[in-house]
């Protein structure tokens, strides 16, 4: 009997231990799950969270490249520092015709992009001077989106180095954001939270202690990925491009994290 009681503790210690995903910093959670149709065609509005290492549309097209079956081509428009009131979405989702963005994106049933992610300042949702204005831009720049027909998402950014609280105060505001507007919320900061907590001696985020290494963009890349796709990156050759390709031993363990993090946050 007391060698069962003893079996079964170790089995459970093991499975605490081995890398599954634990329950995630959010206390809100998610109510639109999915889109409507798996995207081949994805724009990203941001800032230098979305521009850092060549920006995230270049670890999405490595993705792409290396993948047989499955394809996410994107695109992104960023601004440093940028708020959801900066970007003119309209400039993209309804390009002029012979322009760069009708050239490389041709229009499928009447929309230019699948679905179109708007990614805050990385105090913006929290920040009191800021939190009115980005409920107000979130709620504008979602119904322009749907104006021209694509599916809008937020993005969850990351906490600052050294204030792990912050990963629950952005995930659970932005959250309740994309629950009022009935848009999906893109688990990126939940990911690096989780990433830490099992990989430790990854670095995702720069000595500054907010933009992200490479390591982070590939990670955040492989979590929009999965959102959009409902599918692991595990086993993707791609290892990152602009002169920092990281290790197929480190991109395995985030293509498993940015998975396991999302199916876990909208349970799939």
């Amino acid at each position: 009997m007391k060698r069962s009681i003893l079996a079964a503790a170790l089995c459970a210690a093991a499975a605490l231990t081995s890398g599954a995903a634990a329950a995630l910093d959010n206390t809100v959670a998610p109510e639109v799950r999915s889109l409507s149709l798996i995207p081949q065609t994805v724009m990203i509005f941001g800032n230098s969270y979305t521009y850092y290492n060549c920006g995230l549309f270049d670890y999405i097209w490595g993705f792409s490249g290396a993948s047989k079956d499955s394809k996410l081509l994107a695109e992104i428009s960023t601004a440093a520092g940028a708020g959801l009131d900066v970007h003119d979405v309209g400039r993209f989702l309804k390009p002029a015709p012979g322009g760069s963005i009708d050239h490389l994106f041709k229009p499928v049933d009447g929309r230019v992009f699948d679905a179109v992610i708007l990614q805050a300042n990385s105090l913006e949702p929290i920040d009191p001077k800021l939190s009115a204005g980005f409920r107000e831009h979130a709620q504008k720049q979602i119904a322009a989106i749907r104006g021209f027909g694509a599916e809008p998402l937020l993005m969850v950014t990351w906490a600052r180095k050294g204030r792990p609280e912050m990963t629950r105060a952005l995930a659970d505001t932005t959250i309740t954001e994309a629950n009022k507007n009935h848009v999906m919320a893109v688990p990126v900061g939940l990911a690096f939270a989780e990433s830490q907590r099992l990989h430790p001696e990854i670095e995702l985020i720069m000595p500054d202690n907010s933009h992200p290494t490479a390591a982070g963009s590939y990670l955040a890349s492989a979590v929009i990925w999965s959102s959009l796709k409902h599918e692991s990156l595990e086993g993707n050759t791609f290892l990152g491009g602009c002169e920092k390709p990281l290790s197929p031993e480190t991109a395995a363990k985030l293509q498993k994290t940015a998975w396991e993090v999302v199916h876990t946050f909208f349970g799939w």
